[in-house]
Parts: C-alpha cells; sequence; structure tokens
C-alpha cells in the first residue's frame, strides 16, 4: 500500500513539473504519460538501472560500469529534465563510441524491433518522450536543481 501511494505521489510531483512547462497538455494525458513511461521503464531500463532507479538493478553486478542513478539526472541537468539531450543518450544511436565499449545498449536500434519500431521514428520518439516523462517524476526532489 505504501508503495503505491509512493508511486501516485511521483505521479502527481510529475503532473505539476509538466504543468510548468505546459506540456503536455492535460493533467489526465500527463498522468498516462508517466504510467506508460513506467511500463517501458520496467521493460527496458530496469534490470540494469533497478525498479525504483537507482542503478541496483539485477543485472548491475555484472557490469563494469555501474548503473546510473537515474533519481539524481536532476542534480546533474536540472529540472525538468532536458528531455532532447537525454532522448539522444538513451537512444545511443548518435553517440561516438570510436573510445571502446558502451556498456548501455542503443535503444534506438532495439526500439525498430518492437512494436514501437512498426511506427519508425515516431514510435520511438514516443517511448523516449514517456520514458523521460517518468524519469522527472522519480527524481530525488530534495537534492534536484530547480
Amino acid at each position: 500500500m505504501k508503495s503505491k501511494q509512493k508511486f501516485y505521489g511521483k505521479i502527481f510531483a510529475a503532473l505539476i513539473t509538466l504543468s510548468c512547462v505546459g506540456t503536455p497538455a492535460s493533467a489526465a494525458e500527463a498522468a498516462k504519460n508517466v504510467v506508460a513511461g513506467r511500463q517501458y521503464f520496467m521493460r527496458y531500463c530496469a534490470s540494469c538501472h533497478g525498479v525504483d532507479g537507482t542503478g541496483n538493478g539485477p543485472a548491475a553486478k555484472s557490469l563494469a560500469i555501474p548503473p546510473a542513478d537515474l533519481r539524481r539526472l536532476g542534480d546533474k541537468y536540472g529540472m525538468p529534465l532536458p528531455a532532447a539531450r537525454l532522448a539522444d543518450v538513451i537512444d545511443g544511436r548518435h553517440t561516438v563510441r570510436a573510445h571502446g565499449s558502451h556498456e548501455m545498449p542503443v535503444w534506438g536500434e532495439r526500439l525498430y524491433s518492437s512494436p514501437a519500431g512498426n511506427r519508425g521514428e515516431k514510435g520511438i520518439s514516443d517511448v523516449l518522450s514517456k520514458i523521460i516523462t517518468y524519469l522527472n517524476s522519480i527524481q530525488d526532489r530534495r537534492t534536484a536543481q530547480r
């Protein structure tokens, strides 16, 4: 019960953040995007970043570089999170990888083989946007820059 309250509290915080920047158009749409973003996060990100985004997923121990604590992205980038910059990082197709391997998968390529890929770049962009909306909702507001 407590975790459900915490989750809905995060949705509420995301709604407030999103209302400050003016998108998406309605609070109901914003809440729907947070929920969808959480579902995508659980499917694609939680194995490394953990269900709470702190970097403690079951696959994290096998990685040479520990996954980032995604609840602290606001400390690095400010709030709201810079959607275009994070989308590029998550997508990974435009990241220069000339200096060795990169631990994080190139999600832009992997998403093409998912149902979202059937809609091309628009489908991939929608998935990334919803994940970023969810990431905005889980930021540690005690430390995130505003």
